[in-house]
Formats: C-alpha cells, sequence, structure tokens
C-alpha cells in the first residue's frame, strides 16, 4: 500500500504534468496518460484513506489526499455498489462529520476551494453532488439526534460533540452550497 507521503509526491507530480499539459491541450497520449496517473493515484489514494486506523480522521490526518479525492465523489449517484470504495470512503467521512469540528472545517473548505479554483460551470456538477451529499447526511443526522431525544436515550455527555458538529453546519455560512441553491 502507499504511503502518505508517496500519495502527495505522486499527486504534485500529477498537478506539475496537468498544468504542462494546459500549454499542449491537443496531445491525446499526454492526455491519456495523465488520465491514466490519476486513476491509479485515485486508486491508491482510496485504498489509503478507508485503511487509516479508526481513531485517525480522514479529513484531519489526510486532508491534502482527501482534498483532491473529491474529484471522484461526481460518480457517487452512479456507483450502485454498497461496498465500493467511494461509497465506503463517503460512509467513513460521514461518521467522523458527526463530531468533529475540525474535519467539518477541512471538508467544507476543500469546497470552497474547488470553487474558487474552477469555473462554476465545469466544476458546478460536483459541487451539487457533494451539497446533495452533505444535505442527507446533516439530515439524517439530526433525524437520528431527534429519535434519540424523542426515545429519552439522549445523554448529553456523550451526544453533545454531534449535537455541536451538526448546529454548526446548519447555520454555517457556506457560499458553495447557497450559491447552489442547497439548504439544510
Amino acid at each position: 500500500m502507499s504511503t502518505r507521503t508517496e500519495l502527495l509526491t505522486r499527486w504534485r507530480l500529477i498537478e506539475e504534468e496537468d498544468d504542462d499539459d494546459d500549454e499542449c491541450e491537443f496531445d491525446n497520449s499526454k492526455q491519456l496518460r495523465l488520465r491514466r496517473l490519476k486513476e491509479i493515484w485515485f486508486s491508491d489514494a482510496f485504498n489509503f484513506l478507508i485503511y487509516l486506523p479508526r481513531e485517525t480522521h480522514i479529513w484531519c490526518a489526510s486532508w491534502d489526499i482527501m482534498g483532491p479525492l473529491l474529484e471522484t465523489f461526481y460518480n457517487y449517484s452512479k456507483d450502485d455498489r454498497p461496498d465500493s470504495p467511494l461509497k465506503l470512503l463517503w460512509k467513513r467521512v460521514s461518521e467522523e462529520l458527526q463530531d468533529c469540528m475540525q474535519c467539518i472545517c477541512q471538508h467544507h473548505q476543500a469546497k470552497d476551494t474547488y470553487a474558487m479554483e474552477y469555473e462554476l460551470t465545469s466544476i458546478g456538477p460536483l459541487l451539487h453532488v457533494l451539497c446533495s451529499l452533505d444535505e442527507e447526511r446533516v439530515t439524517n443526522q439530526l433525524k437520528q439526534i431527534n429519535t434519540q431525544i424523542a426515545q429519552g436515550k439522549y445523554n448529553p455527555v456523550k451526544d453533545s460533540a454531534k449535537v455541536i458538529s451538526v448546529m454548526y453546519e446548519v447555520i454555517l455560512p457556506l457560499p458553495t452550497l447557497h450559491s447552489l441553491s442547497c439548504t439544510f
């Protein structure tokens, strides 16, 4: 399995090659090579992140790997397999976002970075998918908390971090989400 350092080095080289490719747009062999390098990197990055120890949050410890990997979420709804690397990664990230403010901030900052660095016409569909996933995640988290309260199972000591985190996301000013008409 690839190491964090190796993945970061490879991604930097991919970005450099991608910048070079912008100058010679019409070289199909370079574009195919770059696409293949990205596919291999994405696969290795998925494996690295999915197998991080549970006590290591993905957005806290590996935001610089997870950020570029957001690109793959464009096809989330087309992925029918519940055990696919993409679905497993989102499940884990969603769990970590339930009670970690740093993960929440890193996640939203990465989306904002995409919105600022790319044309909305090209990145808009990805941001819309991420927005939908976030809406679903936050809505489910609110439902879980309400169910716990209704059933008398809410423990303020144990569950307060989850309440604080979800409330933070609900009131967090999210320009990328609001510009795409996303609401919680």
